[in-house]
């Protein structure tokens, strides 16, 4: 089993909402920067999610998109790739005049 970052959000099938609270909570608890990772058909929610984000934080930036694809073995024995998607965020520091 790999190690998870503590600043990463996996994106799957649960309510976009659930992983905008999920990243707001993670920058609420300290986290300057947090990475958001989907594939297959949860890419469209990571984007969402980042759009909804960005109503909620206002200094809120895209550091880094990478994209790229998987090669998984699917139950009935068949071998497929999967598009996959990582969005890093990051909170920009704002500045006290």
């Amino acid at each position: 089993m790999t190690e998870r970052p503590e600043n990463l959000v996996r994106v799957g099938k649960k309510p976009v909402m659930n992983y905008v609270v999920a990243c707001v909570t993670l920058f609420n608890s300290g986290r300057d920067e947090i990475v958001l990772r989907a594939r297959g058909q949860s890419i469209n929610n990571a984007v969402d999610i980042v759009e909804r984000l960005k109503k909620f934080q206002k200094n809120l930036h895209v550091q880094d998109i990478n994209i790229g694809s998987e090669d998984v073995t699917r139950p009935d024995g068949t071998r497929a790739s999967i598009s996959t998607i990582e969005i890093a965020l990051r909170k920009a520091q704002s500045s006290v005049d």
